[in-house]
């Protein structure tokens, strides 16, 4: 997308709104869904993309068909869906159990996972040198902790709550290491209350999962240069 795109920030409610009124007065152009962006987007005759909707990320899995998309709008809920949100790198998690837009419980923490001076996680650490030594030993067993201690919340939360949408942020090493991890996640790779969080994240913090809540609870729509306001917003 160039710089002739507009794009612009709903909230749940207003998120809500517009996807309600197009029952009435659909965007325009031929609907095309991305389940795995939690997206929507439109293309002209010519089959290209004029517009895109993000739905707030706690909103349903969006349906594959289009036939099912009256069903889908009309079983959406006012308040917002429960959640968990997890954001983690080498070292460093913060994740939250999220209902009506308020954290419920919430956890963030840190372990010694880095050789000091050269920024290595053990995990990639391991793989060329300096298994034997004792620092080495015990990074070992602050990476095998760090993924039991998120798995271990996660599985918890999933008992207490069964939260409706499960929101990531981490690299495809880590996410992988996850499932790896002799405290397994309480979900599947292809669970479909699964998606990942599209915004760079910075060392993740109790207020930086705070300030990421209020990004995923938003939409974003994104119209082309051919595309006017109006037709959206009447």
């Amino acid at each position: 997308m160039d710089a002739s795109w507009r794009a612009q920030k709903l909230s749940y409610e207003e998120s809500l709104a517009l996807l309600r009124g197009w029952e009435d007065t659909p965007p325009p152009g031929r609907i095309w869904t991305e389940i795995k962006r939690h997206c929507l987007w439109g293309a002209d005759e010519q089959g290209q993309k004029i517009w895109e909707f993000r739905l707030p990320l706690p909103m349903p899995v969006l349906p594959e068909e289009v036939s099912a998309w009256a069903a889908y709008v009309e079983a959406l809920e006012e308040e917002i869906p429960s959640y968990v949100m997890v954001l983690f790198q080498a070292g460093a998690a913060a994740m939250g159990y999220f209902e009506e837009g308020e954290v419920i419980r919430h956890k963030a923490f840190k372990k010694y996972m880095k050789r000091h001076g050269q920024g290595k996680s053990q995990i990639s650490y391991l793989n060329t040198r300096g298994k034997s030594k004792a620092g080495s030993r015990i990074r070992l067993a602050n990476t095998v902790r760090f993924f039991e201690e998120i798995n271990e919340r996660l599985t918890d939360w999933e008992e207490d709550f069964e939260p409706e949408r499960i929101l990531y942020s981490c690299s495809a090493q880590l996410w992988g290491l996850l499932f790896q991890s002799q405290v397994p996640p309480p979900f599947e790779k292809k669970d479909p209350r699964l998606v990942k969080v599209p915004k760079d994240i910075k060392i993740p913090t109790h207020e930086e999962l705070m300030r990421t809540q209020e990004f995923v609870e938003q939409g974003e729509l994104r119209l082309g240069p051919s595309v006017r306001e109006e037709d959206f917003f009447g």
